[in-house]
């Protein structure tokens, strides 16, 4: 993604993306990444694409033995794919206030699939610039190549976005 690309660049620092995984069927694990990056940018008509880049290996769950073992092969494998990419076409400013399906391509560990999130309404008349636009979706770990301690770590991850654009300097 260029600095020239035209569009609305993903504000780093009021954006994140999250997960949270079961372990042991019971405890709830919650992760988040510090690095976040991407482009809304206009489509023909009156649609947008969003592309959204998360470095794999800024993940952050409160424990180091936990970060460690997301950034592990057994998991993200970040050494290998430092990049969480999603990339979705055809958004709609109707569908960005009022919430619903959004289907796009997700890419981790080098295996790409498509995937379906759910948008949240929002409140303002500016999604992303005014408030965040949020996404809630599930994967199965196994689709991507994630298949190590699935007796003890469930196959569903939860994934979450909470988006803000911030506007070209003039």
């Amino acid at each position: 993604m260029a600095a020239d690309e035209p569009g609305l660049r993903i504000d780093t620092a009021h954006s994140f993306a999250g997960f949270s995984v079961r372990a042991a069927w019971v405890k709830r694990i919650d992760g988040r990444f510090a690095h976040i990056e991407g482009v809304v940018r206009p489509e023909a008509g009156q649609a947008w694409l969003l592309e959204v880049r998360v470095a794999s290996g800024s993940v952050l769950m409160g424990r180091e033995s936990h970060e460690d073992w997301a950034r592990s092969a057994d998991f993200f494998d970040a050494a290998r794919h430092p990049w969480i990419e999603f990339r979705a076409a055809g958004l709609s400013k109707t569908l960005l206030q009022e919430g619903g399906a959004i289907e796009g391509v997700l890419s981790l560990r080098g295996i790409s699939r498509p995937v379906r999130f759910e948008l949240l309404p929002t409140e303002c008349a500016r999604p992303g610039v005014e408030c965040p636009v949020q996404a809630r979706g599930e994967v199965d770990r196994s689709q991507f190549g994630m298949t190590a301690r699935r007796v003890f770590v469930s196959d569903k991850v939860k994934l979450s976005f909470d988006i803000r654009l911030r506007e070209p300097a003039a």
